[in-house]
């Protein structure tokens, strides 16, 4: 006899969804001076996870970025995900992403 779980959410459930972040809202959320998981697409739309200090934002040529400790810059356009807070210009990534 085989056993079936339902799971998902069930009229009356709470969920965690959350209202969608403005740029603003999500520049506000990066950390300085603090270590945080980062995912962010580079120049050849590669993706890549990384753990880093974030020193400070920055503007270059027109565009907000990310300085890291290493010294590297990150524009904010290009970034996914910071310290657990996704960005607004990829709302639906999570539902395409593996977090394994």
């Amino acid at each position: 006899m085989a056993r079936f779980i339902l799971v998902g959410c069930l009229p009356g459930m709470e969920t965690n969804e959350t209202a969608a972040l403005t740029d603003a809202d999500f520049r506000a959320l990066i950390p300085l001076n603090k270590y945080v998981r980062l995912d962010y697409f580079t120049d050849l739309h590669e993706f890549i996870r990384t753990d880093a200090l974030v020193k400070r934002i920055t503007t270059a040529d027109g565009t907000e970025q990310i300085e890291l400790a290493t010294g590297e810059a990150i524009q904010l356009d290009r970034i996914i995900r910071i310290d657990g807070h996704l960005s607004p210009n990829y709302p639906g990534y999570d539902d395409y992403s593996c977090s394994c």
